[in-house]
């Protein structure tokens, strides 16, 4: 079997906090099956691995630039909870790794709430993760889809190296559509109220956001 043209690249940090240094890695692998690993090492030791299993290989350059994209996203998450488990306390190895081992991203919790329907994810530019997302997007919201870049400007730019935006909760359309920013990225969320359901989805949407900054 020939090795596959289509390598996404991969991501590379460093956390650092009372004496530790914690690197953080993540990468796409296809041997023995197609993953998605985010690994976190101290003086080069794994002390946990967050692994994401994939469909199917990365097979065109499309897919590729795709992949690079959740490569961001999935690694910018568990570095941000990293950090913010660093910041609450002083933080010790064992405390670093039950916050990895809790990790679930943040677009995983959005879908578990009941009566979401779909969580489109976006960076902080506007442009969706995947092309076949951004065109399900546009054909369900063609006209949402037209100002949206402007639409995401609600989450202002935070000053600093690269692009993040302030964290919170839109509400777009009452009990319909919602944007929630995690500062590294966007996702709308539509929903459907069940006939038995008292959900508040803004209030709902932000706890989870919380939630997800504070899991451990």
């Amino acid at each position: 079997m020939s090795t596959p043209s289509f390598i996404p690249n991969g991501r590379t940090s460093r956390v650092k906090k009372d004496g530790l240094a914690l690197q953080v890695q993540t990468e796409y692998a296809f041997r023995p099956y197609p993953r998605l690993t985010t690994t976190i090492l101290n003086d080069g030791q794994v002390i946990h691995k967050i692994e994401k299993k994939l469909d199917r290989p990365v097979g065109s350059v499309e897919e590729q630039s795709e992949m690079e994209q959740l490569i961001k996203r999935q690694h910018s998450e568990v570095v941000s909870v990293i950090k913010e488990k660093a910041s609450a306390s002083s933080a010790t190895l064992q405390e670093f790794k039950e916050s990895a081992s809790g990790y679930i991203s943040l677009s995983d919790r959005l879908r578990s709430i009941a009566g979401v329907q779909s969580v489109y994810e976006l960076d902080n530019e506007g442009n969706f993760c995947r092309q076949d997302i951004e065109e399900k997007f546009r054909k369900a919201y063609s006209a949402l889809f037209k100002g949206l870049k402007d639409l995401i400007e609600v989450f202002a730019a935070v000053p600093g190296l690269g692009m993040t935006r302030e964290r919170g909760v839109y509400e777009v359309e009452r009990e319909r559509l919602y944007l929630v920013s995690c500062g590294d990225e966007i996702c709308v969320v539509t929903v459907k109220r069940g006939a038995s359901s008292e959900t508040n989805y803004e209030q709902t949407l932000r706890q989870t956001l919380e939630d997800f900054f504070q899991q451990s």
